[in-house]
């Protein structure tokens, strides 16, 4: 069959009445239960997996892409509002998106987050819809040593994004060794300190909550309300709307950010934080003013959240074409399919390319869905930030407990919550660049996998890196990324 012959039998499948009623249950919980701190669409997917197997086939799967879709963009409500993550994806948008609501500027700042989603939602699946099989061609290129450098490119663009080059650098490289605490490759333990439930490394829900929610919940409760300054702008979607129309304002960062979420959603194991923060960072050196990032500047929450939502297309298709997943979301949706009887690889490739071109096609009117729903969400939910602080902060962190335990159900990560965030407060007070450390602890596990993996196939070869034109391009990324900051600042001098 042609590839058009496909497509219809795609958009024959779509049409049907109730496959818009699960688009909009899907991002509803999505979005609710990312605004949550620590209860993510993860939950809800795993909560709804056994459900799904009820369903008929391609609903369940559109249902649970669009929890993904809500989840992965709810998270950036919570930070915009409280400075508070509601995923780890939502890391950056807080940079900028916090700094905006102290200034009373917070419905802009939604709007910008709402329309930036969808927007990189929609461009991601876009080039996913006409290079959908190029694409996993692409994909088969990156192996560990591709990836370790992506990683590197990750740790260099926004652990200097205050141009705090060496307290970055310490605090990221603490993170890194925090972040590989538990067991190796090989099975040995390393800092586990008697504690088997640390056997698989230290929780990152638990951790998170504590170092970034628990920690600006003790800085938060030092003021009667969120916005200090006696400020109390009123909440208006017809304000949320204008935002959103703003984003146009910012054309080039939408695109760049797009490609970049796109780019690195297809890399395995990579995910929608890490495309997040590159795409933050990149923001910030290609702009005219730096300095005003993390101060709130608009272009901040544009980057992250166009990214961060722009990552799915690429994690979808990767799921899809290699059966490969690249976090915990799409092995669930790995799951998804198998309970379906579908195998995700090239096997959904060569028997069911139709239902996978459906899938891709749902998402544009997700897409526009996410317009709606999200905007109609944190109308009501954005009045969080009258409440007096003596209120808002024993609810949140209510929520942040019951955050810790979701994942495993153990005391203990209640526990390492509660030191991260004593961590956290500490590191706050002293001024020291607290991203630093989060964005090294997240991808510790990560650079310790890829970098024992590169040394395993090319300890004895080093020039056959080279002959890796992946590895080339990223390592000259690697190298510009490091050198920009100094680069930077010389050129400077020289104009002055």
């Amino acid at each position: 069959m042609e590839l058009s012959g496909y497509l219809f039998k795609a958009l024959n499948m779509l049409w049907l009445w109730d496959i818009p009623l699960w688009m909009l249950g899907g991002l509803a919980i999505g979005i609710f239960l990312g605004a949550l701190p620590g209860v993510s669409g993860v939950l809800a997917i795993t909560l709804l997996l056994g459900p799904s197997y009820y369903m008929p086939p391609l609903q369940a799967i559109i249902f649970l892409t669009a929890i993904y879709t809500g989840s992965v963009y709810g998270g950036g409500i919570t930070a915009v509002l409280l400075n508070i993550p509601g995923t780890p994806a939502a890391i950056c948008t807080g940079f900028d998106g916090y700094p905006m609501t102290q200034q009373g500027r917070h419905n802009e700042a939604l709007g910008l987050s709402i329309m930036s989603s969808a927007i990189g939602l929609f461009l991601s699946y876009l080039i996913v819809f006409f290079l959908f099989l190029p694409l996993g061609r692409l994909v088969l290129k990156f192996g560990p040593a591709e990836m370790l450098m992506v990683v590197i490119f990750a740790l260099t663009s926004v652990g200097m994004v205050k141009s705090e080059i060496i307290p970055n650098v310490l605090t990221g490289l603490f993170g890194i060794l925090v972040g590989t605490i538990g067991s190796s490759a090989y099975g040995h333990t390393r800092g586990i300190f008697g504690q088997m439930a640390l056997f698989e490394g230290i929780p990152l829900i638990p951790a998170l909550l504590g170092i970034l929610a628990m920690s600006e919940l003790m800085i938060m409760i030092e003021r009667p309300f969120v916005i200090s300054g006696g400020v109390r702008p009123k909440q208006d979607i017809w304000e949320v709307i204008r935002g959103m129309g703003s984003t146009f304002s910012y054309t080039g960062t939408v695109i760049r950010s797009s490609l970049v979420g796109l780019v690195i959603g297809l890399m395995p194991a990579a995910g929608s934080t890490i495309a997040s923060m590159v795409s933050y960072g990149l923001a910030k050196r290609v702009s005219r003013d730096p300095d005003q990032f993390g101060k709130g500047e608009a272009r901040g929450v544009v980057a992250a959240e166009t990214a961060n939502n722009g990552s799915e297309g690429g994690a979808v298709a990767t799921m899809m074409l290699l059966g490969i997943p690249g976090s915990v979301t799409t092995a669930l949706l790995i799951a998804a399919f198998m309970i379906h009887g579908m195998s995700p690889g090239p096997f959904l490739v060569r028997e069911n390319l139709g239902f996978a071109y459906a899938v891709i096609l749902s998402q544009f009117p997700i897409a526009a869905l996410l317009l709606f729903v999200a905007a109609l969400f944190v109308n009501y939910f954005a009045r969080v930030i009258y409440l007096p602080t003596r209120i808002l902060v024993p609810a949140v962190l209510i929520f942040a407990v019951v955050g810790s335990l979701a994942t495993r159900g153990l005391t203990i990560d209640v526990v390492i919550m509660l030191i991260f965030a004593g961590f956290g407060y500490i590191m706050k007070k002293l001024d020291y660049p607290i991203m630093g450390f989060v964005l090294g602890f997240i991808l510790g596990g990560l650079v310790d996998k890829e970098l024992l993996k590169s040394y395993l196939m090319f300890g004895d070869d080093l020039p056959a890196l080279f002959a890796r034109p992946a590895f080339v391009v990223l390592l000259a990324l690697n190298i510009v990324s490091i050198a920009w900051p100094t680069v930077s600042a010389w050129l400077a001098g020289r104009r002055k």
